[in-house]
Formats: structure tokens, C-alpha cells, sequence
């Protein structure tokens, strides 16, 4: 009898769900995707949550005793030991005990990580850093999350806090930052950032490829035009995105020179572009790191927006194998 583990990924837009195989294949490679009913209150989005779930189960016909365990990735803050996500606005929850109501509802083993500490352990265990012992992992998308690997197993640090890289403050006296801090990593290198740099300069008047795409909307402004624009040698995409790799390798050089990792791990959509700002990002980390430098130094995630998936099985997966 085929026995299996259920996937869940909670992201703030859409929630994502698959099976998956004792051996880590995601089965009928099928992952079910529904939005996260933001703002809806907390129950609504538990029952939306669970109901990613109960699909996965009923698409597949899988008789709750055939799954071994349920793995779940979150935004944190979160505490993974207790089960608890302690804060999650666009959710409604506040302390939502996340575990002990999944594993009511299903009569199984549930475990719970954040997605930046997920995304590191799939990367060392499955992913492009395979076999390393000490790995940065770090998404740029909506904002900047990261995980830490140190001697083979997630580093969590004292509350379940440590990789939040987005936080890094690499601009003293620059922009203010939701989170109370100025000059934050992700106000400068994430998508977010990007989006509104382009923002301001379409407002200047600055002429460009990526502003005729858009066809002089401002609300249609986003990387895959400026992807696009860099694509066709648009001088001003192509500045975007050097600056780009100036601001990424500020924040992964004061990574480097603090956890001296074998490689860090980029995942997200900003990564697929990294044509365009790879060779700035190298040359500022040869310039601010004290380590050398060399090509797998930086590598990129092939797991792309399935990485909290593959890291929330290894979680799950490890957790039954040393406990039954």
C-alpha cells in the first residue's frame, strides 16, 4: 500500500497544495493552487486553507490512513515548535495554532516552518546545494526572505526569527521600512522596489522601452515588461537592472562576510532575470566580501515557486523517518 505526504504552501496571495510520494516526487507532478482569501478573517482563511487539502485528497482518492504526515510552509513570524503562527495581517491571525487544528482535522502528524527556512532545507537537501553543509537561501519577490543551513540543518535561531535578510538595514539614512527600521535590504533589491523605482521615473518623464510596453500606464508597469525591455537593449531596463545587482550584492556580501557560507541559494521572480544583473551582483560581492569569491558562489533555485513545497515534504519526511 502506497503511503504519502500531504504538501500545503500558505503564501498571502495563493495557497498551494500536492501530494507527494515517501521518495519526494510530487505526484502527477499536479499542485493545486487557490487564492488565500486574504482579509476575510481567520476562520474563512482556515477553512480555505484546509480546503487546498481535502482537494489534494479527493483529486487523488487517498484514504486519510495512507498519508504519513502533513508538511506546511508559512510567512512567519511563526514559532515551529509550538505550531503557532504569532502574526499574519493579511491572514487575521494572531497566535493561530495552525498545527493542532490541522492535525484535528486530519488525524495526522503536522509539522510547520517558515517559507525562507523551508526553501534552504529543500535547496540542501534536493536543490542546487545538494550535499553542502552550510547555505544562505534567499527569495527576491514581493519583499526579501532568506533561511540559514549551518552544519547540514536549519539555523532558527532563539524564537524561530533568524533570516530575516530582508531587514538588514544596507541604506542608514534611507527609506523608512514598515517594520520601523530605515534603509531595509528589500526596500532597494526586491520586486517591490523595482516596481516602484519604475514608478517614479515614469512620473519624471524618463523615456524607455519599458514605458512604451506598458503603453504609458502606470498601473501596467511590471518586470516582465522591464524583462522584456532589457531583452530588446533598452539602455534604461538594462540601468535598472545593474542597480539591481548593486543593491543585491550590498546585502548578500554582508551575509557573506557575517556567516562565511559554501554558496547562497536566489529563488523568486526577480530571478528571472538574472541575465541582466548576475555580472554587477558578482563584481560588488568581489568587491565588499573578505572571502574570495568565485562562480558557485551565487547559484539559482530550478525549484522555482515550488521550493516551499519540496522543503516542507523534507521537513515532514525527516521528522517520521526518525520518529516511526
Amino acid at each position: 500500500m502506497m503511503k504519502y505526504y500531504l504538501i500545503l504552501d500558505i503564501g498571502g496571495t495563493k495557497t498551494s497544495g500536492a501530494l507527494f510520494t515517501q521518495g519526494g516526487k510530487i505526484v502527477d507532478d499536479y499542485v493545486h493552487v487557490a487564492p488565500s482569501k486574504t482579509f476575510l478573517g481567520e476562520e474563512a482563511v482556515y477553512e480555505n486553507t484546509k480546503d487546498v487539502l481535502l482537494h489534494i485528497i479527493e483529486h487523488f482518492s487517498v484514504k486519510k490512513e495512507d498519508i504519513l504526515g502533513i508538511g506546511v510552509g508559512s510567512p512567519g513570524p511563526l514559532d515551529a515548535e509550538k505550531g503557532i503562527i504569532i502574526h499574519a495581517p493579511l491572514m487575521g491571525w494572531h497566535d493561530f495554532p495552525i498545527v493542532e487544528r490541522l492535525t484535528a482535522d486530519f488525524g495526522t502528524k503536522v509539522m510547520l516552518d517558515n517559507d525562507g527556512n523551508l526553501g534552504a532545507l529543500a535547496e540542501v537537501r534536493m536543490g542546487v546545494a545538494k550535499g553542502l553543509q552550510n547555505v544562505l537561501y534567499m527569495t527576491v519577490s514581493t519583499g526579501c526572505g532568506g533561511g540559514i543551513v549551518v552544519n547540514g540543518e536549519v539555523y532558527r535561531g532563539s524564537s524561530c526569527g533568524a533570516g530575516e535578510v530582508g531587514h538588514m538595514s544596507i541604506m542608514p539614512e534611507g527609506l523608512k521600512c514598515p517594520c520601523g527600521s530605515v534603509g531595509c535590504f528589500e526596500l532597494y533589491a526586491s520586486g517591490t522596489a523595482i516596481n516602484n523605482r519604475l514608478r517614479d521615473d515614469f512620473q519624471k518623464g524618463i523615456q524607455s522601452k519599458v514605458f512604451d510596453l506598458a503603453g504609458h500606464n502606470v498601473e501596467n508597469l511590471n518586470g516582465k515588461l522591464l524583462n522584456e525591455a532589457a531583452t530588446l537593449g533598452d539602455a534604461y531596463a538594462l540601468e535598472v537592472y545593474r542597480k539591481e545587482g548593486y543593491y543585491l550584492g550590498i546585502g548578500i556580501a554582508n551575509q557573506f562576510n557575517f556567516f562565511n557560507p559554501q554558496t547562497i541559494v536566489l529563488g523568486g521572480g526577480v530571478t528571472k532575470a538574472k541575465q541582466f544583473f548576475h555580472g554587477t551582483l558578482m563584481e560588488t560581492l568581489k568587491e565588499r566580501c573578505i572571502q574570495p569569491i568565485d562562480d558557485g558562489s551565487v547559484r539559482y533555485s530550478v525549484m522555482n515557486d515550488r521550493v516551499v513545497l519540496y522543503g516542507a515534504y523534507c521537513l515532514i519526511k525527516e521528522y517520521t523517518d526518525k520518529n516511526y
